[in-house]
């Protein structure tokens, strides 16, 4: 008994201060230190920790492939061309623009990653917002939501994706097939929550005259489409990788090469470079692979894998009670500890893949209550509020309180559905 209150006490007092960050400290800090907890209090054995680090091995390595070719890509000016290019297609009809910034959000969040969209887009369409004297508010919760849930699609879209996919082995194309629809009617189901919710702060038309044309703000020319044709092939390598019996980061760290190669050349790329990465990140989720050891050392994991196993196998109970348990602990304690508790259950119980696709909708569309659900929401309203666009907390809370359960429930049936469907 002592074993387990301490262990549960040091979890949620690292859970504690990565949501409070006392000192303004990065996350990385508080999670690493309840990893060294755990390890001198003789929670997790060196040996576990090292097992639990190596099993995401794979995981870890796509996410710096990841940030490293978001990076470079926001070196040649895309993200501003994109944020200029929506609101210049809009023609003045300010609902235009705020569905335009909503389809690039879901893109970039898709090919990207959720992170690039909150750290490289954000800044960039709130800027663009101020500029044309229009409420930053909705576009700032667009930029939070977008980020979460349009995170479904692939395997790169999100690192509770990258988790998921690496233990269950799906490759890239099964993945994908299997969350299209589930992803569509996501996207559809959170745009229509967003506009009926914003309805009287969006205005009719807004002032885009003095906008000036995308090309203008590209400042390397062939830079910029060598990274639009990177773009394309690293996609598509993503794909071909199982096939070729690669690991598909092997093609974004080949794109981020030819990317350096010829962001140098331009003069874009400097070796100032590699401390503009999100480096932080790693010893975060390295902490929270030890930590969560902890919880599973104490058989947690077991009871709650014999409950899951208890349920028929394929059902849409099954698929929404994994979802809706994935959403409710990730608004609690946020969604990658929660993500990595349901991995370890999910792979105890042997669960069938839709269970396992569920719980990921839980972890990924969920988490849109509490500001801390995701870390991409905090770093959202930690842009906004550094822009000067305070978003009330009660205000967030109060709409995801009903529009996190629909999203979730009808994206959830989603997937019951292309199962029954498609077994």
């Amino acid at each position: 008994m002592t074993r387990i209150v301490i262990t549960l006490a040091v979890f949620a007092a690292m859970l504690a201060l990565v949501v409070v960050r006392p000192r303004r400290w990065n996350e990385a800090w508080w999670t690493m230190l309840g990893a060294a907890a755990m390890l001198a209090l003789g929670l997790v054995t060196p040996r576990d920790a090292l097992g639990a680090i190596l099993a995401g091995k794979n995981a870890l390595l796509f996410l710096l492939s990841l940030l490293a070719l978001s990076l470079l890509v926001g070196k040649s000016g895309f993200f501003e061309w994109a944020a200029i290019r929506c609101a210049r297609v809009a023609k003045g009809d300010a609902h235009s623009l705020y569905r335009n910034a909503f389809v690039a959000g879901a893109i970039i969040t898709a090919i990207l990653s959720l992170d690039t969209t909150a750290v490289m887009l954000t800044p960039v369409l709130l800027a663009l917002v101020k500029r044309l004297k229009v409420p930053a508010a909705p576009y700032v919760v667009l930029c939070a939501f977008v980020a979460n849930v349009g995170s479904l699609a692939l395997p790169i879209s999100n690192l509770t994706n990258l988790l998921f996919a690496d233990a269950f082995q799906q490759t890239f194309a099964a993945f994908a097939a299997r969350m299209i629809a589930p992803q569509l009617v996501a996207l559809a189901t959170t745009f229509a929550v967003l506009r009926w919710h914003f309805r009287s702060e969006l205005p009719r038309r807004f002032e885009g005259e003095s906008l000036p044309e995308p090309a203008s703000v590209v400042p390397h020319q062939a830079y910029f489409m060598v990274c639009i044709a990177v773009l394309a092939v690293v996609l598509v390598g993503y794909f071909l990788a199982p096939l070729m019996g690669l690991e598909p980061y092997v093609f974004a760290f080949a794109g981020c090469a030819v990317l350096v190669i010829a962001g140098v050349a331009a003069g874009r790329v400097h070796a100032r470079a590699v401390g503009e990465l999100s480096w932080h990140i790693f010893p975060f989720v390295i902490g929270l692979f030890v930590a969560v050891q902890g919880l599973e050392n104490l058989g947690i994991i077991g009871y709650e894998s014999g409950w899951l196993a208890s349920m028929r196998q394929g059902s849409t109970e099954k698929f929404l009670a994994a979802a809706g348990t994935t959403a409710f602990a990730s608004n609690i304690m946020n969604n990658l500890p929660a993500a990595l508790i349901a991995r370890s259950v999910l792979l105890r119980s042997h669960a069938h893949m839709g269970t396992v696709l569920a719980a990921l909708i839980g972890a990924d569309a969920g988490p849109m209550i509490m500001p801390f659900g995701s870390l991409a929401t905090m770093l959202v309203l930690a842009f906004a509020r550094r822009d000067g666009e305070e978003v009330h907390t009660g205000r967030l809370v109060m709409l995801g309180l009903w529009a996190a359960p629909v999203i979730v429930l009808l994206t959830t049936l989603a997937l019951a559905l292309s199962f029954a469907l498609v077994r």
